[in-house]
This record gives structure tokens, C-alpha cells and sequence, in this order.
């Protein structure tokens, strides 16, 4: 969400407690720093850029963030956390792995395709902006092989792939999807669905049942 769509502070006497205004200030950090690095990119953005994005002072940053860093995993960890809400509501009700799988999909895409400033952040800058970030995103791309795993049961053959290929697919869902982002076309990143879904469905169901069931989905 850009900062100015979270409006600025009543002045005076606006009646917030002091927890929901340090919340509001967080969140316009955050969305400052979104902003900022798809502007200029992490490495060249600098906490004045920050704060100018966000409308605050220096002073409400370090009073919720050490640096720049630090922001950058708050917005990495927003991000996560919605994206595990809006996956847990898509596939709710949705019967089958395969479908399920196509549907967690399909909702990632549709979040990241409507906040492309979020998905550069987290596709593409997360790359450069230290290690902290990087073993963060690591963990992040990790949580998606169990997922995948659980592929394995829908046929005799699946069950014997190579211990390495949930690796192989994510490993391939990231460089699909970072090239996107990368190109400055994160918000077309929804057009990637086929492609993905074929990606993740074709190791356990065959090339015939995987291209079934993306036509459908389509």
C-alpha cells in the first residue's frame, strides 16, 4: 500500500492511543520503503529517502526501525504474512492437492501483480539488501517444499522423483518469477499462472493430467 493511502495523522488532539499511532507509523515506514527501493533500488536508497516516502521524521524511524535493513525484513515479514492469509482463504474448500495447489498459485500471483513495489521488494531486492535478507528469504522459499511434497502421493510414480526436485521447482518458480519482476513487468506477473502451475503439477501428475488441469484453470 503506498504511504499517502494511509493518509497523514490527525493534528492536535486526534483522540489515537499512543499503540495505534506507532502502528500507523510503522506501516507508513514500511510502505515509505517500498516505494523508495522500486524508485532507486536498495542498495542507493537512503533513510532520508525513506522517511520522505513515509512522511515522518528521522526521529519516528529509529524509533521503530535500527536501519534500513531492519525495515527491509518488517516488509518482507508483512508480506509473508498476507500472503499466508490470502493462500490458507484460497485453497479453503478447494478439494484435491492439484487444485489446491493451482489455487495457492493463483492468489500469490494476484497480490503480488496488485503491489509492485511489494513484489520487486521481495522478489528482486531482497537479493542485494544483506544477509539478514537473504537467509530470511531463503527460509521464506523453503516453507513452499513440503507443500510440494505432498504432490507425491497423488500417483505411484511420483512417489519415487528425485529427492531433489522440490528444490528443482522452486528453484524455477523463483527465476520465472524474478525475471518478471526484474524487467519492471511485476504487474503482469498474474499472466504467469499457466506457467507456474504447469511447473508445480507436472513432476507428480504426468505432462497430460498437469496440462488438463492448467487449460482448466485458465
Amino acid at each position: 500500500m503506498p504511504a499517502e493511502e494511509l493518509g497523514p495523522l490527525p493534528a492536535g488532539r486526534h483522540g489515537y492511543s499512543r499503540e495505534q499511532v506507532a502502528h500507523h507509523q510503522r506501516e507508513r515506514l514500511i510502505a515509505g520503503l517500498a516505494e523508495a527501493v522500486a524508485e532507486k533500488g536498495y542498495a542507493t536508497v537512503t533513510l532520508s529517502d525513506i522517511v520522505r516516502h513515509a512522511k515522518v521524521s528521522r526521529r519516528v524511524f529509529y524509533a521503530n526501525f535500527e536501519s534500513k535493513e531492519q525495515c527491509f525484513l518488517a516488509a518482507f515479514e508483512v508480506v509473508v504474512g498476507h500472503l499466508h492469509e490470502l493462500v490458507a482463504d484460497a485453497v479453503a474448500g478447494v478439494e484435491g492437492w492439484p487444485r489446491q495447489a493451482i489455487a495457492a498459485i493463483r492468489a500469490t500471483l494476484a497480490f503480488l501483480s496488485s503491489e509492485p513495489d511489494l513484489a520487486r521488494l521481495c522478489l528482486v531486492e531482497s537479493r542485494g539488501a544483506g544477509p539478514a535478507v537473504t537467509a530470511r528469504f531463503s527460509a521464506a522459499v523453503a516453507e513452499l517444499a513440503p507443500l510440494l511434497r505432498k504432490g507425491r502421493a497423488e500417483r505411484p510414480e511420483a512417489e519415487r522423483l528425485p529427492a531433489s526436485t522440490e528444490d528443482s521447482t522452486i528453484g524455477a518458480l523463483v527465476s520465472l518469477t524474478y525475471r518478471k519482476a526484474a524487467a519492471g513487468e511485476a504487474k503482469q506477473l498474474e499472466e504467469l499462472l499457466p506457467d507456474c502451475a504447469e511447473l508445480v503439477l507436472l513432476p507428480y501428475l504426468g505432462p497430460a493430467e498437469a496440462a488438463r488441469l492448467v487449460r482448466e484453470a485458465e
